[in-house]
């Protein structure tokens, strides 16, 4: 028994004493783990905190299966919350700066909005909620007053690194209008000017990143436009489809999942609120995955901006909010499920706190946001 004792300290002294072979073993194990084993010993957070490793480790998650998605949710108040599907549980989460929005998720980063920022624009930051580890980006100069929109792009698959891309308004001696693009690059730090592009729209409320396509979406969300990155010439950027949402639907949200795009359509019925969740295929038409209606709210119910997709598309659940409840829908199963109710008499009481109102809602759309765990660095 003592030999085979002193084998294993033997075994472990070797590889503990062993900066390469740490690093072989740990660059295969899960996020969570390595930020748990970063309070092991110094040596640990030294290794599991470089940059190098970092990238590293952000690369090879490329040859595993997506993880599930958390997502973080502001409430009413500015308050924001944590939560992962398995656990079902809010928890309270903040972030390093106060009254920042999330502008966007991408692929485990987050783009935030320093709403307390007096430039123009905003002050931007990219923040790794895994990490905590945070970014300032300072966009505001003269020729970005006329600020369009700002999307984040970051694919671990192809690379470490991110971009973030800034769209500038602007006429031809006031008559025609165009768009400048302006591009960030982590891997240089830098900010670069590309070309002018013939764009009419005015504003953009909202933006997802996908396989090298950027999904500006106008602020009334009856369309949404594509736009294609070209990887070499940033300025080419053309307007691909337009969509609209079905004839007499009161909401149509656009959400991004693992890799796919989908729509929602909402209707808001006295017989009970009935939403769609639209699948999008390759030529930008919708198809209907599934219908549900849900009867026990009233005019107080919310979709959030969260599809978690399994490994099969039945796999998939929606999550929507009614007061004091975030409801989980099973698309071909068709059951609801309330997230563990215990849950928010312990963690987030909503008959307690200062956000809950009888009958209204404590969380909305534009602010629910998920992302993957990742070590990617910022």
């Amino acid at each position: 028994m003592n030999c085979k004792r002193s084998s294993s300290s033997s075994a472990a002294a070797i590889i503990g004493g062993n900066d390469d072979l740490l690093l072989e073993i740990l660059q295969f194990l899960p996020t969570k783990s390595l930020i748990r084993f970063q309070l092991v010993s110094k040596q640990f957070q030294y290794l599991i905190s470089d940059s190098s490793f970092r990238q590293l480790h952000t690369l090879r998650l490329r040859h595993r299966p997506k993880p599930q998605p958390s997502f973080i949710l502001r409430s009413a108040t500015s308050q924001f919350f944590y939560c992962h599907p398995t656990v079902k549980k809010l928890t309270p989460f903040r972030f390093q700066h106060a009254n920042m929005k999330i502008v966007q998720s991408c692929n485990g980063l987050l783009l935030l909005e320093d709403k307390d920022s007096g430039n123009t624009p905003k002050d931007h930051y990219i923040y790794n909620p895994v990490t905590m580890q945070s970014r300032k980006l300072v966009i505001g100069d003269e020729e970005m007053k006329y600020f369009a929109g700002v999307s984040l792009v970051f694919d671990p698959s192809k690379s470490p690194h991110y971009k973030v891309v800034c769209l500038r308004k602007g006429r031809y001696f006031g008559l025609n209008e165009y768009m400048v693009v302006k591009v960030y690059d982590s891997e240089t730090h830098t900010w670069k000017h590309y070309g002018k592009d013939h764009i009419t729209d005015k504003q953009f409320w909202n933006d997802i990143y996908l396989d090298n396509e950027i999904y500006f979406i106008k602020p009334s969300l009856k369309t949404f436009c594509l736009y294609v990155r070209d990887d070499d010439m940033w300025e080419n950027l053309r307007r691909s489809y337009s969509f609209t949402c079905s004839v007499g639907v009161d909401k149509h949200h656009i959400i991004e999942s693992n890799g796919s795009i989908y729509g929602v359509d909402v209707l808001f019925r006295e017989s009970g609120n009935s939403f769609s969740v639209l699948g999008l295929l390759n030529d930008g038409c919708w198809y209907i995955m599934c219908n549900a209606t849900y009867n026990h709210c009233g005019s107080a119910f919310c979709i959030l901006g969260t599809i978690i997709r399994g490994k099969k598309e039945g796999d998939s659940i929606l999550l929507f909010h009614v007061p004091g409840k975030i409801m989980v829908y099973r698309f071909y199963e068709e059951v609801f499920e309330v997230l563990d109710k215990e849950v928010f008499e312990v963690l987030v009481d909503f008959t307690s706190e200062n956000y809950y109102e009888e009958g209204k809602l404590q969380f909305n759309f534009k602010d629910a946001h998920q992302f993957i765990e990742t070590l990617a660095p910022v």
